[in-house]
């Protein structure tokens, strides 16, 4: 969350010793300088101290999952799933393509801030996608991905705010390799989410 520096809105206008009369109402009314006031100090607590309260009360906390995958069918059929260890998943030596989906249960109200995959990828031109999707607990609205890290050791930002709610949404990660070679070694060893 970006924090604006804070710019004053009020600015209170002097009254004059026996020039100005101070009265409730009016352009000039203490009634209106007071609201002004009042207004002054509901920015500030809103923009200001609150956001860096909320920030300061949430410290940064990671999980971090190994792989543990299911393959899955589309439209055209079965895909090529990877092959899965004790602490890791693999793309077989004699497929080009590896494609798996697991669950994944964050706290709820948690943001999403990085993510990092760690693994082994040593590719010619295969592409890695490791990718957290939400779809509405219903099923009514289209999944939709959420962060997606390409590479192993780099830590992904999501592009927007990722605030987890699991009373309406169920979440999920998919991880897939595609258009390598049969003899490159594509190799996940864990997926790290760091949240507030």
């Amino acid at each position: 969350m970006m924090i604006h520096p804070y710019e004053p809105q009020f600015a209170h206008k002097d009254w004059i010793d026996n020039q100005d009369r101070v009265q409730a109402g009016g352009a000039n009314g203490i009634n209106l300088r007071f609201h002004q006031l009042e207004q002054e100090f509901a920015a500030l607590a809103h923009e200001q101290i609150n956001p860096i309260i909320k920030e300061l009360a949430r410290p940064e906390q990671h999980l971090t999952l190994v792989p543990a995958l299911t393959a899955y069918k589309t439209e055209t059929g079965p895909q090529p799933s990877w092959d899965q260890f004790v602490d890791m998943v693999a793309k077989p030596a004699v497929r080009r393509e590896a494609h798996g989906f697991m669950d994944v249960a964050l706290p709820d109200g948690a943001v999403v801030k990085k993510l990092l995959v760690t693994g082994n990828v040593h590719s010619s031109g295969g592409k890695l996608a490791v990718t957290l999707w939400s779809r509405d607990i219903t099923n009514e609205d289209e999944a939709k991905p959420l962060v997606t890290a390409n590479v192993t050791g780099t830590p992904v930002d999501p592009t927007a705010e990722v605030t987890i709610s699991n009373a309406a949404n169920r979440y999920f990660l998919q991880v897939k390799v595609t258009e390598a070679l049969e003899s490159d070694v594509v190799q996940v060893f864990s997926v790290r989410f760091t949240y507030q």
